[in-house]
């Protein structure tokens, strides 16, 4: 698997920490709470620092920050900035467990879930789970699925290795050869993005549209539809750029009938430090603007604290 930039960071610094947890003690201070103040602190961190602050607000207050969190604010807000400060694997894998416990798997949301995860991801995160669930996340994800081809493909990326195919021009031409005729060949493209490393990966896509006049993404259109369309475009995307992965997500949290708070919240927590700014708004625009989107479809304070995430406030 490819990992996004920054995904390891280096140790907190504790001056720093203990200053955050002072504004965020003042932003829940008095009569009202300010909302801005407390996204703004959540976004000067990363992850680890924030889980960080957590623990430092309790040393210095006695009080819990997600308590306070929760009882100071209400609906998406509350939601948003209180897992902002949690521990962002074990609200992966929360996430996970809820989308597979039950009658059954919301296999869409686990599609979104698996195919945007970087090794690093996988391996805290499957930490997590167990000591959560006392599950092995990779057994629970295969009991969960059946033997579709995007179940195959987040079993192969998951496990992926990126020590397969090496030659770009080879990848190209099989995944031509997998695609023409009567059937695609699914296992070609699984091993293709599950065991060519992403530079192979992003030079065989090159091969591919100068070889047959066309892109990979428009071939994957045409040979995949459903979730197993959606699974193989994410995967694809991530293997170009994570970016335009984290962006397909955050179109897909604001399109259609409603807004998909789950999914825009865990999007926004899980790799809002990584692709601010600039970086997110180009990635986007294959959609439009993201700015104006998060405008349209979501209000209030809920929408500051969105914009603030993302870099736009």
């Amino acid at each position: 698997m490819f990992r996004h930039p920054g995904a390891i960071p280096g140790q907190p610094d504790p001056n720093r920490m203990q200053s955050a947890a002072q504004q965020l003690y003042e932003a829940m201070r008095g009569a009202g709470t300010d909302e801005k103040a407390i996204g703004r602190i959540a976004a000067g961190f990363n992850f680890m620092e924030r889980a960080t602050v957590a623990q430092v607000f309790q040393q210095m207050y006695g009080k819990s920050l997600e308590g306070e969190l929760k009882r100071e604010l209400t609906g998406n807000v509350e939601r948003m900035l209180r897992i902002m400060f949690q521990d962002k694997y074990t609200a992966w894998a929360k996430l996970l467990n809820k989308t597979m416990k039950g009658a059954g798997t919301d296999e869409k949301r686990l599609i979104q879930l698996t195919l945007i995860m970087s090794d690093y991801d996988f391996q805290q995160v499957s930490q997590r789970y167990q000591a959560l669930y006392q599950k092995d996340l990779y057994a629970h994800i295969c009991s969960e699925t059946a033997r579709s081809d995007w179940a195959k493909l987040v079993k192969g990326w998951l496990r992926g290795n990126n020590t397969g195919v090496a030659d770009p021009n080879q990848v190209a031409q099989m995944l031509h050869t997998a695609a023409s005729g009567s059937g695609t060949d699914e296992d070609v493209f699984v091993e293709a993005m599950c065991n060519a490393s992403p530079e192979i990966y992003r030079q065989a896509v090159a091969c591919y549209c100068n070889m047959y006049g066309k892109t990979l993404e428009q071939t994957i259109k045409k040979e995949f539809a459903g979730k197993s369309e959606d699974a193989f475009l994410l995967c694809h995307q991530y293997l170009m750029n994570p970016a335009l992965a984290v962006s397909n997500l955050l179109h897909e949290s604001m399109h259609g009938g409603g807004t998909d708070d789950q999914l825009l919240i865990f999007v926004t927590m899980a790799f809002s430090e990584f692709f601010r700014g600039q970086l997110i708004r180009d990635a986007y625009q294959v959609y439009g603007d993201l700015q104006r989107a998060i405008k349209i479809d979501i209000t209030g304070k809920y929408e500051d604290v969105v914009l603030i995430l993302w870099g736009f406030k």
